[in-house]
């Protein structure tokens, strides 16, 4: 009995000892499945997410190049009138015309003007600011953090008739001419990329040890010298991605500029609209318009990609 016992015993550990190599290959084979199985659904998501974001993109270039007739004639009922991706009769005459119907480039010089106006202020301001908020221990700090995330919870619309008074009454009270000025524009889109502008910088130089800016102070360096000398080199990617937040603020946004702004100073987010008149609408020449104004952007942010998004990685963690 004992026997039987015994034999049956080691059948059953050979069995096992046999059967644990499949066993084995059978999980790695469903691991390896379900690791290609998630890469798949991962490449998948992010091609949706890049042909979403590029389409509209495409599109605009592609009309650009299109004849009027071509682009307000199509109709998805009509075979030899369906919207197509390339142009059945490519032209250039958008892009000579560009500046021809709509002064684009002057109002392309107005934008840099306000845009890297606006960019040099503000990173200015939101860096001394940050700098503050990070190296010093005073009352109402964390109350004055809270007080400029709080505004952040506010439709810029709200803002725009106060604006609009505060000009009017400096310009009657004063003689200084903010509106329909590039001085009052920068001030408005400085106000505007301020809060964002402070936090971020703030939550970087947290990352950047006291200790640093004391060893300058004891080599030699005053406060400022501590902050231009040492604390600005090692905080380089974070206030480039500043400065390039509030250059894209300024040079998109459109609701303050239609308002606080004229012939004198109209940038090209508003000026954009002059290509869709009462008797016509120019679409050919609106979305040439729209490539040539989207490259100094786009040479921005190629230049600049490293810093943005080590200084947006690092603002958002550090601190």
């Amino acid at each position: 009995m004992a026997g039987e016992q015994a034999r049956n015993a080691a059948a059953a550990t050979a069995a096992v000892t046999a059967t644990t190599p499949v066993a084995a290959a059978t999980a790695r084979a469903r691991r390896r499945r379900g690791r290609i199985v998630q890469q798949v659904l991962v490449y998948l998501a992010v091609a949706l997410v890049v042909f979403c974001v590029l389409a509209p993109y495409g599109w605009m270039v592609s009309g650009s190049f299109k004849e009027i007739l071509e682009l307000q004639a199509s109709d998805v009922t009509v075979p030899e009138q369906v919207p197509t991706w390339i142009p059945r009769n490519p032209t250039l005459r958008n892009y000579r015309d560009v500046n021809r119907v709509v002064p684009m480039f002057r109002y392309f010089k107005h934008s840099i003007v306000i845009s890297v106006g606006s960019m040099i202020v503000s990173s200015l301001l939101s860096l001394m600011a940050a700098y503050a908020l990070s190296r010093f221990r005073f009352r109402g700090r964390e109350v004055y953090t809270v007080s400029v995330l709080a505004t952040q919870m506010l439709p810029g619309i709200l803002f725009l008739i106060p604006y609009y008074l505060v000009f009017t009454t400096i310009s009657r009270s004063t003689g200084l001419p903010l509106r329909d000025t590039y001085w009052g524009m920068i001030f408005t889109y400085t106000s505007f990329a301020l809060p964002f502008s402070i936090v971020m910088l703030r939550s970087y130089l947290n990352g950047i040890p006291l200790e640093i800016d004391e060893q300058a102070m004891i080599d030699g360096c005053t406060r400022g010298g501590a902050l231009w000398r040492v604390v600005v080199p090692l905080a380089t990617p974070g206030i480039v991605a500043v400065a390039i937040y509030s250059f894209i603020m300024a040079w998109n946004e459109v609701l303050f500029a239609s308002v606080l702004t004229g012939r004198a100073t109209r940038t090209v987010a508003v000026g954009i609209m002059d290509f869709v008149t009462t008797s016509r609408a120019n679409w050919g020449g609106m979305m040439a318009a729209c490539v040539v104004i989207s490259i100094p952007v786009l040479v921005l942010f190629t230049a600049m990609q490293r810093y943005i998004v080590e200084g947006l990685i690092a603002g958002a963690t550090k601190g």
